[in-house]
């Protein structure tokens, strides 16, 4: 019997944009996977919902 191993992609902070003390921090309360960085030790979320937070990632990259 083969056991495939799934490579999922390491998200990398957008705190301090590393990735390599990335692990998961449980859900949120939408259902969406929680991680926290061990170097910056803050929580951020894989997908946000909320218009407002595309905004101002928008205008922080500008």
């Amino acid at each position: 019997m083969m056991m495939f191993k799934l490579h999922t992609k390491q998200p990398s902070c957008p705190h301090c944009d590393k990735n390599t003390h990335v692990r998961k921090h449980g859900t949120s309360r939408c259902g969406f996977q929680r991680y926290l960085c061990s170097d910056c030790r803050r929580t951020f979320q894989g997908k946000y919902i909320y218009l407002a937070y595309r905004e101002a990632r928008a205008i922080a990259q500008a």
